[in-house]
């Protein structure tokens, strides 16, 4: 009898548990594409689990197998199946990540209300592969109260007033790295070709140790963020949705992404215990830093509280990682195609040049004023934001069933803001879109844009990157110190190859032919 009723629970669990898996699989797909289809929105029809991820994986396969003309569309490459289907099926068109449907948004006024309406429209983590729920935690990945309270207590970090204090760490962090360049180029002049783009990371992770954390850009940090960009490299490598229980296969991927995180947990540790006795033996000085702020947390927690430090140590480790990750690569790739465009642009970098000679030419120290001068660079650097957004898409997750302009949504459609076909739309910023003209800048964004909210290279809305006037005041910086040292042109060597990690990036780096000017 005993046996009996086991049998017929195991024979229930197993006929339940298979529904479920049918339901995710099969059933609630069809029908949310027959929901879609209904209201016009056109895409390819979908296939069972993996929708349309062996298209786009062939399709990026492809792409990425050879270089593009340096005035092409980077959108080729770095999005070619998204691209291929807005030009199949239009503009109200979809996708298939996996079972789940995401929906193209490239109208202004709609991406416009799904970044401010941030409760309905939530960032997709957990719906995201599990590696790429280890590479992003903190407050990027939070929402809600949870989201507020976090903002509320780190933002004042990146305010105006404290970026303020942080040019001279800008300052010497690039001095180090010309420096190093200066060494290597001939004083007589004579021209050297050199890949600068090995060079960038390593001057924004020494201004995030240094000026967020306190932390001097030693050999072992620097691993931090070797380690942060594999663990980013095997995300994206990863299918970009979720299969229940795949991250316990014994996979390479999953063993070696849980190596990395259990080193970048106990590094970071290791730096806060550090930073703690520091406080403790009253060796910091000043006001509170980034790193002070989130240790205030686990200051609160009794010490004989095992459980409840280890809890508050592991999201402060989430915390750091994020702020190393986002920290340094987006401002990077930003000072990297800046270079590029001024490479190539020759007019635009002798009138940079000009303007860096003018403003900071006999400045010894320079301050946030100094950068607030910098009119025709901080144009140059906007324009490169416009061609070369370190997101090139926002995506979010519908967490209740709403309506978007005249789209009705279900709970648990995936939606894709399209930042660079908004940056790239003739339509508001005329038929030289795709041309490098920093001018268009001159009179400001909104200007620019023709009336439009049209410019989101770091997200918008209440949810936009906190580090946004950071990066831009530190590439600001780089890019004048950079102008007064040398001349530069692109080397032939190059190969134009978009791709995106975090963010968009030169696959082959970036090899120029330098001069030396002082």
């Amino acid at each position: 009898m005993w046996v009996s009723i086991l049998l017929t629970s195991v024979l229930v669990l197993v006929l339940h548990q298979a529904w479920v898996f049918l339901n995710w699989v099969w059933i609630q797909p069809r029908k949310m594409e027959k929901f879609l289809r209904k209201q016009g929105l056109k895409g390819n029809s979908y296939r069972f689990l993996f929708g349309d991820a062996g298209e786009s994986a062939a399709m990026y396969e492809e792409s990425y197998s050879k270089p593009i003309d340096i005035n092409g569309d980077p959108r080729l490459r770095v999005m070619p199946f998204i691209y291929k289907t807005l030009k199949t099926y239009g503009e109200k068109s979809f996708m298939w990540v996996g079972p789940r449907p995401c929906v193209f948004i490239t109208d202004v006024e709609m991406i416009k209300t799904v970044v401010n309406k941030h409760t309905i429209f939530q960032k997709p983590f957990k719906a995201s592969n599990p590696i790429v729920r280890r590479q992003i935690g903190g407050l990027v990945r939070y929402e809600g109260e949870e989201w507020s309270r976090s903002k509320k207590k780190l933002g004042p970090h990146f305010h105006l007033e404290k970026l303020k204090n942080m040019v001279s760490t800008f300052q010497t962090s690039c001095e180090k790295i010309l420096d190093e360049w200066s060494r290597i180029v001939p004083k007589d002049g004579s021209p050297t070709e050199l890949d600068v783009y090995p060079y960038l990371p390593d001057f924004s992770a020494a201004v995030v140790s240094n000026a967020l954390f306190d932390i001097p850009f030693t050999p072992a940090v620097k691993k931090v963020f070797h380690l942060i960009h594999e663990l980013t490299f095997i995300a994206n490598h990863a299918q970009p949705f979720s299969v229940p229980g795949e991250q316990y296969l014994p996979t390479w991927r999953y063993r070696r992404a849980n190596a990395i995180e259990n080193e970048l947990t106990d590094t970071f540790t290791n730096m806060m215990m550090e930073r703690l006795e520091r406080i403790k033996r009253g060796e910091v000085k000043g006001e509170p830093i980034l790193h002070d702020t989130l240790l205030d947390e686990l200051n609160q927690i009794d010490i004989k509280d095992k459980n409840g430090r280890a809890k508050v140590i592991a999201e402060l480790v989430q915390h750091c990682k994020v702020f190393f990750l986002a920290g340094h690569e987006t401002t990077a790739n930003l000072i990297g195609w800046t270079i590029l465009m001024l490479s190539i642009h020759h007019k635009w970098q002798s009138l940079a040049r000009e303007e860096a000679v003018k403003v900071l030419g006999d400045v010894d120290k320079i301050t946030d004023d100094h950068l607030e001068d910098l009119k025709i660079i901080n144009m140059i650097v906007h324009e490169v934001l416009r061609l070369y957004p370190p997101s090139i898409e926002l995506t979010r997750i519908v967490e209740e069933d709403t309506t978007l302009g005249e789209l009705t949504l279900k709970k648990g459609t995936m939606l894709q803001l399209l930042a660079i076909q908004l940056h790239l739309d003739p339509k508001i910023w005329g038929d030289d879109v795709m041309e490098f003209k920093p001018d268009r800048f001159a009179q400001g964004v909104l200007k620019a844009a023709n009336g439009h909210a049209a410019f989101v290279p770091f997200g918008g809305g209440v949810r936009i990157c906190l580090g946004a006037t950071m990066a831009l005041r530190e590439a600001k910086l780089f890019i004048a110190l950079f102008l007064l040292k040398f001349s530069f042109d692109l080397s032939p060597n190059y190969k134009h190859a978009p791709i995106v990690l975090l963010s968009m990036q030169p696959e082959y780096g970036l090899p120029l032919i330098l001069r030396k000017l002082v």
